[in-house]
Order: C-alpha cells, then sequence, then structure tokens
C-alpha cells in the first residue's frame, strides 16, 4: 500500500488501481471508500468507482456502487468538502436513481452525510453489508 502524501498532487486509488488527480472531491471519494470497506463491511470487490451510465439519452458517471450478488444496493455521490450538501446534491442521486434503481443512496462532501432510500426516505446510517444477506 503506498502512503498518502497529502503535498502530492495525486492519491493512489487501490480500487480503480492507479493515481488519480488528488482534487477535493477525490479525497472525499478515498475517505468514503474507506469507510464502506472499513466501517459498514463492503468488500472491495462488490465495489465499483466512476462507472459511467445512461439517463435517457445522456451518458453520466457514479462516484461510487456497490452490488450484492450482483444487484446494485448502493450508489454514492460526493462532493468537495466546501460544497454544502442541500437539495441540489440529492435531487441529483435521485435523477440518476431513476435509472439504476438502487435502494439505498448516500450523497457526502465528507463531513456531511446524507442516507437515504430509493423513495427519498432518510435513514439513519450506510446499511451494513451484512444486512444483505440471505
Amino acid at each position: 500500500m503506498k502512503a498518502v502524501d497529502p503535498l502530492s498532487p495525486t492519491l493512489w486509488d487501490a480500487f480503480r488501481r492507479k493515481d488519480v488527480k488528488a482534487t477535493p472531491e477525490e479525497w472525499v471519494r478515498q475517505s468514503t471508500l474507506r469507510h464502506l470497506v472499513l466501517e459498514y463491511g463492503y468488500p472491495a470487490e462488490v465495489i465499483s468507482v466512476e462507472k459511467s451510465f445512461k439517463v435517457g439519452d445522456q451518458e453520466k458517471r457514479f462516484d461510487i456502487a456497490a452490488f450484492h450478488e450482483g444487484q446494485l444496493i448502493l450508489v454514492v455521490e460526493c462532493k468537495a468538502n466546501s460544497v454544502k450538501l442541500g437539495t441540489k446534491a440529492a435531487d441529483q442521486w435521485m435523477r440518476y436513481n431513476l435509472t439504476l434503481q438502487a435502494p439505498f443512496g448516500v450523497v457526502t462532501n465528507g463531513k456531511d452525510w446524507k442516507i437515504f432510500t430509493a423513495d427519498g426516505k432518510n435513514v439513519a446510517k450506510i446499511p451494513h453489508f451484512k444486512s444483505f444477506a440471505s
């Protein structure tokens, strides 16, 4: 594992197996990935990072998605830590999810977390991966 240098212009992304530009949003994405694996039990192999999908005729990209037995269970939208999480960020996730159909969503800036179900109801925390086991 590479050491983290806060002054480096890049970060090592173990999920994508490459160096990525160290933007404020990327710092949040990498922190969120660690939370999913270490705190919520999501195995690295069920997580996808920055994959494209279609919304209508437009190509969009999600930040993080997690799957269980091939089914999408969680989509995370990461924002820079300077971005306030208002309804605009949650609305973006809801629009994306019309196509994706994930049962849970997260919007985070690394400080604040909005966690909700597909129908927009707020929940207290991210579901642990074990909760999806049959």
